[in-house]
């Protein structure tokens, strides 16, 4: 751990017992919308905690970032031996709604992957009985 991890932890605990402070208070409400927690506060402790939590997740992510060091020497490529070279094929779809998003690394995955997502469209519109 770093002085950024460290510094993250402390603030992240800070944020929560400003929080709990909030909750005791009154000014802090939590729930849950479908499986989403959420915290609503109008307080200063509310707001204390929420900042302090939010620094402490860059803080968090700072840490990793500055914690990467170039101390490799530098090589002469020439030197290695040649490398196989090879290639990954591949794509997806993203369902908004009945909106497909297609996406592939070539025109014929892609295509591949725009019939697919229409038959699921398809599928779906039969079960749950939209049309």
């Amino acid at each position: 751990m770093n002085k950024c991890h460290i510094l993250s932890l402390f603030c992240f605990i800070i944020g929560i017992i400003f929080l709990a402070l909030g909750f005791l208070q009154g000014d802090v409400e939590g729930g849950v919308f479908v499986v989403f927690p959420f915290i609503a506060g109008s307080g200063i402790f509310a707001f204390l905690g929420v900042i302090l939590i939010i620094i402490a997740i860059l803080l968090f992510m700072f840490g990793f970032a500055s914690g990467i060091e170039t101390d490799q020497p530098d090589y002469d490529y020439k030197e290695q031996p040649p490398q196989k070279k090879t290639s990954v094929k591949g794509g997806g779809v993203v369902l908004i709604g009945p909106i497909p998003i297609v996406f592939g690394s070539n025109w014929k995955i892609a295509l591949v992957l725009m019939i697919v997502a229409i038959i699921i469209i398809i599928i779906s519109f039969f079960v749950f009985r939209v049309i």
